[in-house]
């Protein structure tokens, strides 16, 4: 739905956000941070992902 890709999105970018500041006060140089936030953030949510179709499928299994 198109609800929940926008929660999604969002969530994404707040998670970016944090991780970039992290990175930023760790001393990273701007370019690099963006860079590691970005892949932090992208397996962070790759994971997520996964991790609520899997729930989704048990439960779907549960109800039969």
């Amino acid at each position: 739905s198109i609800i929940m890709q926008n929660l999604w999105e969002k969530d994404r970018k707040r998670l970016f956000r944090e991780l970039y500041h992290q990175y930023i006060e760790e001393g990273y140089e701007q370019k690099e941070a963006k860079k590691l936030a970005k892949e932090e953030a992208d397996e962070i949510m790759s994971d997520s992902a996964e991790f609520a179709m899997d729930v989704a499928m048990k439960d779907e299994r549960d109800d039969y």
